[in-house]
């Protein structure tokens, strides 16, 4: 249960501020905000990993996708960490719904259709997975940032939190991204991660 609380608060904190970096000055400064959340995300997960479990599934529910397929997570905890993180991330929406009129202007201006947006996300997906995968196998936590910085560069910068499915929901709860992109982005992502996943566990296996 305190996994879940935790997952669910780390997704609530990270929509807040990706609603918030959403007006930053400048869309670069968005970008590196998210990147530096989610890096900071990481390594705390990762404090609590131990050789037989990863515990990234804390930072993000994709990566829970990740690391059950390579057996890092048991798939019976799938599903609860998923409807964690998107509880967190709607209450976060919902937050940053309540502020929207002391935040300002946002820098979204168009949004992405629908083929564009699953293709976009299912790149930032498998990009994910392998970041997932990295970070797990000892790899540095900045590698973490990667996929955001994906989604920032080849998106529409509402969703620059293509790699956190639960995030992207929570956008569109606060009206900052549309909900059939939001569903269309989230289930790509999370198809591509586990594409990504058995992906890297052919080309370099996990130990």
């Amino acid at each position: 249960m305190r996994r879940l609380t935790m997952g669910a608060l780390l997704s609530a904190l990270l929509t807040l501020v990706s609603a918030m970096a959403l007006r930053a000055a400048d869309a670069t400064l968005a970008v590196a905000a998210v990147a530096a959340v989610v890096v900071l995300f990481a390594w705390y997960a990762l404090l609590h990993s131990t050789d037989e479990r990863s515990t990234l599934d804390l930072a993000n529910p994709a990566s829970a996708v990740t690391l059950a397929v390579v057996g890092r997570q048991p798939w019976g905890n799938l599903l609860p960490a998923i409807a964690a993180h998107t509880v967190g991330a709607v209450i976060g929406g919902l937050a940053a719904l309540a502020l929207e009129d002391r935040l300002g202007d946002t820098l979204v201006f168009a949004q992405p259709g629908l083929v564009v947006t699953a293709a976009g996300a299912a790149l930032v997906g498998l990009i994910g997975a392998w970041a997932t995968l990295s970070v797990d196998g000892d790899g540095h936590e900045s590698l973490a940032a990667i996929p955001a910085v994906v989604s920032g560069a080849i998106l529409p910068l509402g969703l620059l939190t293509a790699f956190h499915p639960a995030a992207v929901i929570g956008l569109a709860t606060a009206g900052l991204v549309p909900w059939d992109v939001a569903l269309v982005a989230s289930g790509s992502t999370l198809a591509a991660s586990i594409v990504g996943a058995y992906a890297v566990t052919v080309l370099v296996p996990h130990e």
